[in-house]
């Protein structure tokens, strides 16, 4: 079976066994232990939105493993929103440490994750437009 640059399996129906799926799941977590501290106002604001940009990105990794070896374009697809919800959540970060929800070494930590998480994003894209070509 044709493994990516990080060994796993492409082709794996199972979406938990994507490294990528398991460290954006991780950052979900600790995004929404942080997010509870924020001000009562922000309930429904940058809580909000920070949690279910960051639980988009994982959600859709494991929809579009849904389509693999059935629908390569739909992987595709799933794949690119989960990209787009990184950013939306590296965005976020940044705003939650500007507006001071977050200290700096908490702020560096996420800023750390996410970027990890895009990197490996783009590769496992690169890898489905390869298998799709």
């Amino acid at each position: 079976m044709k493994k990516d640059m990080n060994g796993q399996n492409f082709f794996a129906r199972d979406f938990k066994q994507l490294e990528v799926w398991k460290k954006a799941v991780s950052l979900s977590e600790k995004i929404y232990i942080l997010a509870k501290e924020f001000p009562k106002h922000e309930q429904y604001g940058l809580r909000s939105q920070l949690e279910r940009a960051s639980v988009s990105i994982s959600s859709n990794l494991a929809e579009g493993q849904g389509f693999v070896g059935i629908f390569p374009n739909q992987v595709y697809h799933f794949y690119a929103i989960a990209c787009g919800s990184a950013f939306e959540t590296r965005s976020q970060i940044e705003l939650i440490y500007r507006v001071g929800y977050v200290n700096l070494e908490t702020y560096q930590q996420l800023e750390k994750e996410i970027c990890e998480i895009i990197k490996m994003l783009f590769a496992l894209i690169k890898k489905v437009k390869r298998e799709c070509a």
